[in-house]
């Protein structure tokens, strides 16, 4: 079922008028999701389709568990500012780093500005991507070519959605969605290097990267050993990767971006010399995505370095799980 899901969600966004299908109907597994399941529920249920047992809650142990008992039992305020897009900008202000992000070109916050967006306006290759939102992205790369009539509409209904549904990110639920246009960043290969952050200190990269079309996910630690683990998405690269020149830089960036929470995931591009700021992740996949072939292995050792805070949200249902 899983494999047939993923074919329909593929074949839609293959194509204009697909992903506004695809979109549309998001909308009502939203409601749908909201309206009969809490996000305990959620949390404990999806746990166990994806690794096969019940989750430990009280006493957590690996990566996927402290994350789970992450979005039940703890709130800071800065998560939801860092996950939003545009809002980023406000934290990154605090450390001087809001320089590394990408130019915007203009921010769309409701349906009357998405109707008003001159397309003649914009160059011919640029970025639009939902401020609050995951992989609700669009890469231009000649306007031309596309389907405005149809995209607008997929804007307005990127403005309905709220990435929180499916896997309770509690950070995104409260964000305003806007639509963001930034500069198209034109450098191939654009490497994606991702900073995993434990308690301020960053200890593993998630590098993706692509060849010849085709899509790699590497991990190296922060020494850059390649680690011989990957994910179902994407397969590692049979090669070394080459480590940039300016890691140490990108290092200390993702250090003072991550003083102030649990685990976040710092996200950059490098190229030329150049570092941009991609973004703060906090819980990836979901909190939920294995590390394949050697899970439970890998799943407690990141799980090992992370600390959990006390609790702040949720005091009753965590005293309940205590006292089970």
């Amino acid at each position: 079922m899983k494999k047939i899901k993923k074919t329909i969600k593929n074949k839609l966004l293959n194509s204009d008028r697909g992903t506004l299908l695809f979109y549309k109907i998001r909308t009502i597994r939203e409601w749908l999701a909201l309206t009969f399941i809490d996000d305990y529920t959620y949390v404990t249920k999806e746990f166990k389709k994806r690794y096969g047992r019940e989750i430990d809650l009280k006493n957590p142990q690996t990566i996927s568990e402290k994350l789970q008992w992450l979005k039940l039992f703890y709130r800071n305020n800065n998560m939801p500012i860092c996950s939003d897009k545009y809002e980023i900008r406000n934290f990154l202000k605090k450390y001087g780093y809001d320089h590394l992000l990408n130019e915007v070109i203009t921010v769309l916050e409701s349906d009357k500005e998405i109707d008003q967006l001159d397309i003649d306006s914009l160059p011919d290759k640029f970025v639009v991507k939902a401020t609050h939102g995951s992989s609700w992205n669009l890469i231009c790369t000649d306007k031309s070519e596309l389907d405005w009539k149809l995209w607008k509409k997929t804007f307005k209904k990127w403005l309905t959605l709220n990435l929180y549904v499916f896997g309770r990110e509690w950070n995104y639920k409260e964000l305003k969605p806007k639509i963001l246009i930034e500069k198209f960043i034109d450098h191939q290969p654009l490497i994606d290097y991702k900073f995993m952050c434990f308690n301020g200190e960053p200890k593993y990269l998630q590098i993706n990267s692509e060849d010849e079309n085709e899509k790699y996910v590497d991990f190296y630690d922060i020494n850059w050993q390649k680690l011989e683990i990957y994910k179902k998405t994407f397969p590692p690269t049979s090669y070394e990767l080459e480590k940039p020149e300016n890691f140490s830089e990108m290092k200390k960036i993702a250090t003072d971006l991550s003083e102030e929470f649990p685990f976040v995931r710092v996200d950059f591009y490098n190229f030329k010399g150049r570092i941009i700021i991609g973004e703060l992740t906090f819980f990836p996949g979901g909190g939920m995505s294995p590390y394949y072939p050697e899970t439970d292995k890998y799943e407690s050792l990141f799980g090992s370095y992370l600390e959990l805070p006390e609790p702040n949200h949720n005091l009753e249902l965590y005293s309940k799980i205590q006292n089970s």
